[in-house]
């Protein structure tokens, strides 16, 4: 190895090989000598001995230990490929098992694809990294002046503070409202104050929203006098203030679920501004989770317009999304939906009783960027490997075409791989929504998430007017 290494260099070095007299050649050969030496020890293989002394996670990076598993379905969904002559060099797969060293299959995966929807996983994962599963988002109202007995018009400015809470609807608003009546508000005399980040669906602008807070307090008889302005946070003094409401939305693990089993952008849009915004998310994945800097770009968090991932990027989040939820005593399922199962875009897909309750994933579907772009990513449990991840992204063909055949990929790859170990648990995550009939009526229920039916009704007077929604 050595002489031939030393030949090839020596020929791609016409410096050297000039006839510039053999004084000159043995000046020089100490220096081409000790060069030689040392590209050789960095292209050597690490003996057994030396990657022991190097510890084994060290090792393990030095010389990864992946085992790439010999398949067929890979080689079944390359030919459907090539007979509707769709380009391979716009597609990427990966699946891998959970630990990182079998790779089960694998088709450009480090080629940055549009991945639609599935770019939601990823805000998930930053999304629990920086608040947690529990944290609730928390919008307040406040006052300059205690509200008196029998007093119903107050001299004072409205306080909106807002955390940006990416589920605050026009339904949540009407509650506020009410409980605003309740306690016998009926008018302020100075000015609708917004502090924070505060928005309702798809409209981000502050402005747009306090027309429309305004709009139903008007509604529900509560009038405020004066302009709207916005304020910044560290602007705002909470301690001379006179706290009326709060409200708080459900907690994140619920939020994240519902989000990516429904696809909803405007939720993922609004929480990734509360994050910080498209490239806090990417650099926070950079920063965080080492992914390279060209393996993943964000211009939308809810997957929307023109963003890029590696399908080994995507792996690398999921891996990620595991052992975060894990540590949180939570599972895959508790954040991505249940195929064949749950509600959302996976309820119709690996229905048959083999597949049935054997793989969660996120979807991704775009069909007027990038020639039409279809993704599907998440994990399975198979016999052979146990947990195993995988990520498939399409562009530039059929996008209904491309769903069939990942579920026919990942069909095969299951049945290669022994078949399902077996359903995953799916003890019913139960989850309670309330909603207001009138001032002093409220209804809620119960239901399954895996279940479209409603498991129970209740009717009753409200309480707890300060902790709206908790």
């Amino acid at each position: 190895m050595i002489q031939s290494f030393s030949y090839q260099y020596f020929q791609l070095n016409p410096y050297i090989m000039q006839n510039s007299g053999t004084g000159h050649i043995r000046k020089k050969l100490p220096i081409y000598l000790g060069l030689l030496l040392f590209l050789t020890r960095v292209l050597w293989p690490i003996s057994a001995n030396e990657s022991s002394e190097l510890g084994e996670d060290l090792a393990q990076i030095v010389r990864p230990r992946r085992q790439h598993i010999e398949t067929t379905a890979l080689g079944k969904w390359v030919k459907r490929l090539d007979r509707r002559h769709y380009e391979l060099s716009k597609q990427g797969i990966l699946v891998e098992s959970l630990d990182g060293q079998k790779v089960l299959a694998e088709l450009n995966p480090d080629l940055p694809l549009n991945p639609a929807s599935v770019m939601k996983v990823a805000t998930s994962l930053v999304a629990l990294e920086k608040l947690g599963p529990k944290h609730r988002f928390v919008t307040q109202i406040y006052g300059d002046v205690p509200l008196e007995s029998s007093q119903r018009s107050l001299a004072s400015n409205f306080y909106l503070l807002s955390d940006g809470n990416p589920v605050f609807t026009r339904s949540d608003v009407r509650r506020c409202a009410r409980a605003l009546v309740r306690q016998g508000i009926r008018r302020f005399e100075g000015d609708l104050i917004v502090i924070g980040p505060f928005s309702l669906k798809a409209r981000y602008s502050p402005k747009y929203t306090a027309r429309v807070f305004r709009r139903i307090l008007r509604r529900v008889g509560i009038r405020i006098k004066g302009k709207t302005y916005l304020r910044l946070k560290s602007d705002f003094q909470e301690q001379s203030k006179v706290k009326f409401l709060t409200h708080h939305s459900d907690p994140l693990g619920e939020i994240l679920w519902r989000l990516n089993a429904f696809s909803t952008n405007d939720v993922a849009d609004r929480l990734g501004r509360s994050l910080g915004g498209a490239g806090e998310i990417q650099e926070f994945l950079i920063r965080e989770y080492d992914l390279n800097r060209g393996d993943i770009y964000v211009e939308k968090p809810s997957g929307l317009e023109y963003n890029r991932i590696t399908a080994r990027a995507v792996i690398q989040v999921l891996r990620a999304l595991h052992h975060q939820l894990k540590n949180n005593q939570m599972k895959m399922r508790d954040i991505l939906p249940v195929a064949g199962i749950d509600r959302g875009t996976l309820r119709l897909r690996f229905r048959s009783p083999s597949y049935r309750g054997g793989l969660v994933g996120k979807t991704g579907t775009n069909s007027s960027k990038d020639g039409g772009v279809s993704s599907l990513a998440g994990l399975a449990i198979t016999q052979r490997y146990g947990p195993v991840l995988y990520a498939i992204l399409n562009s530039q063909g059929d996008v209904q075409t491309y769903r069939r055949w990942q579920d026919q990929f990942l069909k095969n790859l299951i049945k290669e791989s022994g078949g399902v170990n077996q359903p995953l648990d799916l003890n019913p995550i139960r989850i309670k929504k309330a909603y207001s009939l009138s001032p002093w009526i409220l209804v809620s229920w119960h239901y399954q998430r895996n279940n479209q039916d409603f498991k129970r009704w209740s009717l009753g007077r409200k309480a707890n007017l300060n902790q709206i929604g908790s």
